[in-house]
This record gives structure tokens, sequence and C-alpha cells, in this order.
């Protein structure tokens, strides 16, 4: 197999190939409690809010509301989430953790901190927080690309 070195690759590729590896091993880590990275996603960011619509939940995530449909469905059915009516408009449903829910929310901390020690071994301080400035600051412009795309 023709393997290229990583120093010759563009930074988009090389930022794919990080996201790839980064995904693959998160999802090794889920597998031990039962989850998946979007249901780990899910879950992160409805314990972070008592209650939260599928449309705030998957501007949250950055998702279309339809994609994490499936998750929470399954969700639901495996007793991690419940989903009831909003009391003020009956057609929006409301996203909340179950017990079963809050009890993993650890289980996806611990995983989280697993792979920060994973990605950022051997940094300095002063390069974990150079290195989180930066995602932010690209995070931040990939926002303004879209924003103007829209526009």
């Amino acid at each position: 197999m023709f393997e290229c070195d990583v120093n010759d690759i563009p930074l988009l590729g090389l930022l794919g190939i990080v996201a790839h590896r980064t995904v693959n091993a998160a999802r090794d880590m889920y597998q031990e409690f039962d989850l998946n990275w979007s249901q780990a996603s899910v879950l992160f960011a409805l314990y972070r809010k008592d209650s939260i619509s599928q449309k705030e939940l998957a501007a949250k995530l950055n998702v279309t509301a339809p994609s994490i449909t499936s998750a929470i469905q399954k969700m639901e059915r495996d007793g991690y989430i419940d989903r009831e009516a909003d009391r003020k408009d009956q057609r929006v449903m409301r996203l909340s953790l179950t017990e079963k829910g809050k009890s993993c929310i650890q289980s996806v901390k611990d995983v989280t901190e697993r792979m920060e020690n994973i990605l950022l071994e051997g940094m300095s301080l002063e390069e974990k927080l150079l290195f989180r400035r930066l995602m932010l600051q690209t995070n931040e412009n990939l926002k303004n690309y879209e924003r103007k795309k829209k526009a």
C-alpha cells in the first residue's frame, strides 16, 4: 500500500485525516458504553440544558433536525431521553435526559478526557492553549463563511 508523507499533505487533507482518526478512536471508546458518537453528543448537549427542542438541539450540534431524528428515536427507545410536547406550543417536542441518560454523562466526560489526553499528548500547556485558540478561531472562520454563504 502506498503511504504519503504526512508532511507533504495539504492542511485540508491533514485536517481530514486527523478528524477521521479522532472519530474512529472516539467511536471505539463510546462502544464500551453502548453509545455512538452522535448519541454521546446528544447526551452532552441535553446535560447542559434541562429541556430543549429537536430544532434547538440540531442547531447546537450544527446539524439539521432530520439528521438526528434516528439517534433521538433510538435513545428514547433505549431509555436515555424523554420526549414531551412543549407546554406553550404542542407542535414542538421537548427533549430531556432520563435518569439513565444522566447516569451516562460521566462516561461521556471520561471519553472526552481520554480523547483530549490522546490528542494533546506531548504538548506543553502553552501549546495546548494555543491549539485550543486556533481551533476556536478556525471554527469562527467557518461560521463566518456559512453566514456569508447564506446572505
